[in-house]
């Protein structure tokens, strides 16, 4: 998946140097910590386990984790990903985060706008894509809102936000 407009390509994670340290850097940034499940082991070893189990989390339908990076080339700027789906209702949860060198460019919104898009359109085909980001974080909420999710409420600690298929299943265009 590319957006060529905002110069964002989703790929699959690789079991490649480049890849597995940018995991392993995400992993201690504090900001991602706060907001994204981290697994306990955030070593190289740790993110080589957790790149090479990703097509089995995809095949056994419990996660689809992407890396956002650059049309050409094999920088990792980011991740975004889906997860908790519930086909029986038709959603998934999205979540994101970039490396720090890169916030602020809009990317995280592309690539954010692309994986909804695709979710909520055929094959997949879901009802609704939701995020849940926290009070605090104003900047994934910025995220969000230019992705084209709209806020529900708050439950918890967290603001609740969502995109939707109109009714023929075709994405809710964004507002």
């Amino acid at each position: 998946m590319a957006d060529p407009s905002h110069g964002v390509r989703l790929r699959r994670w690789r079991d490649h140097p480049a890849d597995v340290d940018a995991l392993v850097a995400a992993w201690s940034d504090p900001s991602v910590v706060r907001a994204s499940p981290v697994p306990a082991d955030a070593s190289p070893d740790g993110a080589r386990r957790w790149i090479r189990g990703e097509s089995q989390r995809r095949d056994r339908g419990l996660a689809l984790d992407l890396v956002i990076g650059p049309l050409c080339g094999d920088l990792v700027w980011g991740e975004v990903g889906l997860r908790g789906f519930d086909m029986a209702v038709g959603r998934a949860e999205i979540g994101w985060w970039l490396a720090p060198a890169v916030r602020g460019r809009g990317l995280a919104s592309a690539a954010v706008g692309l994986l909804a898009a695709w979710a909520l359109a055929p094959p997949l085909g879901l009802r609704q894509v939701w995020a849940r980001v926290g009070l605090a974080n104003q900047a994934s909420a910025r995220v969000a809102a230019a992705a084209g999710f709209r806020r529900l409420g708050t439950a918890g600690a967290n603001d609740i936000w969502s995109r939707e298929a109109l009714a023929n299943g075709a994405p809710r265009a964004r507002q």
